[in-house]
């Protein structure tokens, strides 16, 4: 398509401008194929739907300026041609756009095999190991780098050293010691600290909660570690691995403190760490899974027989409704806790390095 009254001869509008229409007409498709052929209106017509478009820098043209221009040019048009309902389509609420992310140094290349394959790392790493690498190395505001040696001292000095290692010491302390029940302590009997580092925790459900709002990926799972530290540190003050043998109802209120911590921690991390924060609501005995389940099934249509990814939501997988502070019972039962993460050995560094580029 040329572009009139542009002062450079030759210039064209290509493949960019048909491209985007297909995030509304996929939508449409999606719906036809679902039980709720209307589904679609739920995020293009609803004025309170918010889209979130999460691009890269070269694609920032396309999402801020050419989509929402043939959106707002479009008008009440499309709506009114498509099924005689005359309101504007929903525009873009926020492009968070990231810089791009190279590897060992590199740029990533699919042809030249210098990439990291989700399908193929997931063979060797658990989801959640490279869910947390990929969120604190995020490029959020200038190129990063994807390095095997950082991904291994991540994982083993932060996820495992710092949430791992908090809530299967706990949990499993806790177990051990308490017939597999939370300690039954009476709520008005906590101490200072105890409500202290309570309060602090709670509060990280607004901290938290308006940095993903803001889209700072990596500041909200930032606050949500250091929360997590707060608890070991608050651990390391009250040491009940000690206390229980000389003061046993004082190292209940510090466990109880501590799992009520840890069970509102599941909550802030579910957004980055999902697999993870499911074992750990299992492990506090919980029935109500804290996500839904996906599955496929098959579904016949005009062009075919296809395969199709379905959702069924958990009673809980309303997040927002869900998203508050834990209201452990004293004396709730618990389920056998074992660890959330694996730590790595230094050897897969270079093993991972040797399969680039082959």
């Amino acid at each position: 398509i040329p572009v009139e009254g542009w002062t450079e001869a030759g210039k064209r509008i290509y493949v960019w401008f048909e491209a985007v229409i297909g995030y509304l007409s996929a939508a449409i498709e999606w719906s036809k194929l679902g039980s709720d052929k209307e589904a679609w209106r739920e995020w293009w017509v609803n004025p309170n739907a918010k889209q979130f478009h999460f691009i890269g820098k070269d694609n920032i043209f396309f999402h801020t300026s050419l989509w929402p221009a043939q959106i707002m040019g479009a008008g009440t048009q499309f709506l009114k041609i498509f099924d005689g309902d005359e309101k504007p389509l929903t525009l873009p609420y926020d492009v968070p756009a990231n810089q791009f992310m190279n590897l060992e140094g590199q740029k990533i290349s699919g042809s030249r095999n210098w990439a990291v394959w989700g399908r193929d790392a997931l063979t060797r790493y658990d989801p959640d190991a490279l869910r947390y690498y990929l969120t604190v190395n995020m490029p959020e505001l200038k190129d990063s780098d994807w390095d095997w040696s950082e991904f291994v001292a991540r994982n083993n000095n932060e996820l495992v050293a710092t949430w791992g290692n908090l809530a299967n010491r706990v949990l499993a302390f806790c177990y051990k010691h308490w017939e597999g029940h939370v300690p039954d302590v009476e709520i008005k009997s906590l101490r200072p600290a105890d409500l202290e580092l309570l309060t602090v925790v709670e509060n990280g459900f607004k901290s938290v909660g308006d940095l993903l709002e803001a889209v700072k990926l990596r500041a909200a799972l930032g606050e949500a570690m250091k929360l997590a530290t707060a608890v070991n540190q608050y651990l390391d003050q009250t040491a009940p691995w000690t206390a229980i043998k000389t003061d046993r109802d004082g190292a209940a209120k510090t466990i109880y403190t501590a799992l009520k911590a840890i069970d509102s921690l599941k909550v802030l991390f579910a957004p980055f760490l999902p697999f993870t924060s499911e074992r750990l609501h299992g492990f506090f005995g919980y029935t109500a899974p804290l996500f839904g389940e996906q599955y496929t099934e098959e579904v016949k249509d005009s062009l075919g027989t296809h395969k199709v990814l379905r959702y069924k939501p958990s009673p809980l997988s309303n997040l927002e409704a869900h998203w508050k502070p834990s209201e452990l019972k004293p004396g709730a039962k618990l389920n056998q806790p074992g660890p959330l993460f694996k730590k790595l050995e230094e050897s897969v560094i270079e093993e991972e390095r040797a399969r680039l580029g082959k």
